[in-house]
């Protein structure tokens, strides 16, 4: 049987949901300086607002120390648990954020709804939390489930490092729970999402190299991407691959 799992290396990928959110937020604040990625991994979404917005200040908290020595060539980088307040708090002393992002982090952690209340203290009064989080409830997980299959992968929505999982509605709770209303919402189709690891395999069948750079993906963020956007606008709870929201405050 067909192996896609052990077909391809993993491959960093551009968040785009998060990076379209944050782009939003910069053009309607003229004021923007700072920004801090929470769990920024190898840093490739804070390098691309970089060359996007290369006026302002980027900053991430990494833990895992492969990927921290790549995100620390990128951006400012606090190595520790993003966990680890109390740490932070020390280290950022009265260091301030326009806008603080969490790119599919949450689900990584046992309480999610403590840990955005926690950074607010981060944030500038007026300033802006990005979030986006896999859809547990897209078409796919759904017919899965029908089926009896409940199956942890290496990556995608059911990531076998996934501790919670959400969906359009309790994502909308966290918010609330959080004392933060959503000014913004940004989804991305599952169903041509799908198609990505099957292209990852003939890409890193072609050659070495990032797969950013290569014309397949390329055509895929052209060509393709609308189609997603479209299909995720129109019925986000069963087609989104991907969450996002802004938030601010009350």
């Amino acid at each position: 049987m067909f192996n896609l799992k052990a077909s391809y290396p993993y491959q960093p990928e551009i968040n785009q949901v998060a990076f379209d959110l944050i782009s939003k937020t910069i053009k309607n604040k003229k004021d923007i300086k700072n920004i801090l990625d929470v769990g920024c991994g190898y840093g490739l979404l804070s390098k691309q607002l970089k060359r996007a917005y290369p006026k302002l200040n980027f900053y991430g908290i990494e833990h895992a120390k492969e990927a921290s020595q790549s995100s620390q060539k990128i951006l400012k980088l606090l190595r520790c648990d993003i966990e680890d307040i109390s740490y932070i708090r020390r280290q950022l002393k009265t260091q301030k954020f326009d806008v603080i992002i969490f790119s599919d982090v949450l689900e990584h952690l046992y309480d999610p709804v403590d840990i955005i209340k926690s950074y607010q203290s981060f944030l500038n009064q007026v300033g802006t939390i990005v979030v986006t989080v896999p859809n547990i409830a897209n078409i796919f997980s759904r017919l899965a489930l029908l089926f009896g299959y409940f199956n942890y992968n290496e990556t995608g929505v059911m990531d076998k490092t996934h501790i919670r999982f959400f969906n359009k509605q309790n994502l909308k709770q966290l918010a609330k729970e959080s004392n933060l209303q959503i000014i913004a919402q940004k989804y991305d189709s599952i169903l041509v999402r799908w198609f990505v690891p099957f292209i990852k395999i003939f890409v890193m069948n072609k050659g070495s190299g990032n797969i950013l750079d290569r014309k397949l993906y390329q055509f895929y963020f052209k060509y393709l991407r609308p189609v997603e956007e479209l299909l995720s606008t129109l019925l986000p709870s069963l087609f989104a691959f991907r969450l996002g929201v802004s938030l601010e405050k009350k």
